[in-house]
C-alpha cells in the first residue's frame, strides 16, 4: 500500500443552542470520512471540501477504503 498526500478526518458535529443533553457534538457512525491535506497535526483541521474535521496523521486516506467517503473529498483527493 502506498501513502497518499491526504489523511482521513471525521466531521465535527454541530455545537450550538440545539445540542441535546449528552450529545458531545462530534461525529456519528453515519458520518463520512473527509480528506485532509498533509502535513497534519492531530486535532481539528479543515478538509478539502471545507468541513471542520478531527484528523489523525496516522490515518492515511488510501489505507481505509471500507469507510464511507465524502464525494467532494474523494473527487479532489482521488
Amino acid at each position: 500500500m502506498t501513502a497518499s498526500l491526504f489523511v482521513i478526518g471525521i466531521r465535527v458535529g454541530w455545537i450550538g443552542p440545539d445540542v441535546r443533553p449528552g450529545d458531545d457534538g462530534f461525529a456519528r457512525a453515519a458520518d463520512v470520512a473527509h480528506a485532509v491535506a498533509k502535513p497534519v497535526v492531530d486535532g481539528l483541521e479543515s478538509s478539502l471540501c471545507g468541513q471542520l474535521v478531527r484528523a489523525t496523521a496516522a490515518q492515511d486516506w488510501s489505507s481505509q477504503r471500507q469507510v464511507a467517503r465524502c464525494e467532494e473529498c474523494a473527487r479532489l483527493a482521488g
